[in-house]
């Protein structure tokens, strides 16, 4: 799907989206989200480049760690707090996929489970097995 037709779809979904690069394959973004009613209300940045990738990073506040972890669950890198969505060797999202549609929702539902893990450091979102030893104790080892 054209980056443009992309960023349309967006700005329809979201008409407080802020454009701060676009060319014909590419487009940069922020977007405001908040997964629930109690929930605290994120901007996100997301980046789009055409046939190769999406990329979401929340970037108006530090992420809180819970307290018995010392990075932040599910995620690309912690220190740039750039959300793991999908896998892309599993081919999970696609270039031709509304990103309104799957990354955007997806994204939510990463705050959603973010919240729920601050407490006691357990992810409930699925993904890969982030951390090992959560079946032996509460306390992350071998980090």
């Amino acid at each position: 799907m054209p980056a443009y037709l992309q960023l349309q779809i967006i700005k329809q979904a979201f008409p407080n989206t802020t454009v701060l690069k676009k060319s014909w394959n590419s487009f940069e973004i922020f977007i405001k989200l908040q997964p629930t009613p109690l929930s605290d209300t994120y901007k996100l940045k997301i980046i789009y480049r055409k046939n190769l990738y999406t990329e979401i990073y929340v970037i108006d506040k530090i992420l809180k760690l819970a307290p018995n972890r010392k990075k932040l669950p599910h995620v690309y890198d912690s220190d740039k707090q750039k959300l793991c969505l999908y896998s892309p060797s599993k081919r999970e999202w696609k270039p031709n996929m509304r990103i309104v549609n799957t990354i955007i929702p997806w994204a939510s539902e990463w705050l959603y489970y973010y919240e729920l893990w601050l407490p006691e450091g357990q992810w409930y979102g699925g993904g890969h097995d982030e951390y090992p030893n959560e079946k032996l104790d509460k306390v992350l080892r071998d980090e």
